[in-house]
């Protein structure tokens, strides 16, 4: 067996007694992993229990933009694929939202969620999921899907490059895989924690959120792992309310109000029939390294 890179690079950030680094092997920011930390139990248990006990609660006022924001992805694929997408397997399926945008739009759809909560909500829907980590045992019991959704997961894993070539083994040279993260160390970030004179890092979050890309570091792990970025875009850029003296960090009222704000907009230029435009803006806005998550489209790479 191949030895692994060392880890090693500038330290970007200390949190929780968590060294993160901007690591030269792995192209990408992350954390020291700590010995004895069992990362698996904090999401079977611990995270919609105790670290976000209303997430799944707060998220059913937010159905219909999520799907909104789902059904643009499926959308998204199948104009990408040269047919249109039957079966879809969906990564860190949380609450279940993906899997309802993908029912309704008559996709077969399987989900698998680690948290025990989070996927008996799913379930309770009449939603196929699995309640386990997504694994290589997992993936070959599951065989070869259309399209694959993998959203918000990749930051949390502790081996992200061998996550995605776990993810390969369900893919054939016709399947396109959505993987979305949060854009982190970002320009807006940069800029508000100056104005602010404050380098207070609140978006480092370990030991659940390990790992922290941008767009050419995403692009490089996806590339690494033997994929092919085909279309790149993002999410609505909801940090610019930071620079616009909207400072929701530790603040939920605030969070939610900028939160609404942003979903009327999507709201109008969906309902009004203008959607493609605002796909297009965000399009562009990810070419400037803005968008609070990045959304990238891959296949298996060829060559």
């Amino acid at each position: 067996m191949m030895k692994k890179a060392a880890h090693i690079g500038v330290e970007v950030a200390k949190r929780n007694t968590y060294s993160i680094i901007d690591c030269e092997n792995c192209n990408f920011i992350h954390a020291l992993i700590q010995e004895n930390t069992n990362h698996q139990e904090l999401y079977k248990t611990h995270f919609y229990s105790e670290e976000k006990p209303n997430y799944i609660e707060d998220n059913k006022n937010d159905a219909e933009w999520w799907d909104l924001t789902y059904g643009l992805r499926v959308s998204q694929i199948d104009k990408l694929r040269l047919s249109e997408s039957k079966n879809w397997l969906d990564i860190g399926t949380g609450p279940g939202y993906f899997l309802d945008a993908a029912a309704r739009r008559m996709k077969d759809v399987v989900g698998i969620e680690p948290g025990q909560l989070a996927a008996e909500h799913a379930a309770s829907k009449g939603h196929r999921v699995i309640n386990d980590y997504f694994t290589e045992k997992i993936s070959s019991e599951l065989g070869i899907f259309d399209a694959i959704h993998c959203s918000e997961v990749l930051e949390h894993v502790p081996d992200p490059l061998d996550f995605l070539k776990t993810i390969q083994l369900n893919m054939n040279s016709e399947t396109i895989l959505c993987t979305v993260v949060p854009n982190d160390f970002s320009l807006i970030q940069s800029i508000f924690t100056q104005n602010k004179n404050n380098d207070e890092k609140w978006w480092v979050d370990p030991p659940f959120h390990l790992n922290y890309f941008a767009r050419e570091s995403l692009r490089k792990i996806l590339e690494a792992s033997g994929l092919k970025v085909i279309h790149e875009t993002s999410m609505f850029p909801i940090d610019l309310f930071l620079l616009m003296g909207d400072d929701y960090i530790g603040n939920d009222v605030k969070g939610k109000e900028v939160h609404q704000r942003r979903k009327k907009l999507e709201f109008s230029f969906y309902k009004s029939g203008n959607i493609e435009i605002l796909n297009n803006l965000y399009e562009q806005m990810t070419k400037l390294g803005l968008g609070r998550e990045l959304v990238f489209f891959s296949k298996l790479d060829k060559k």
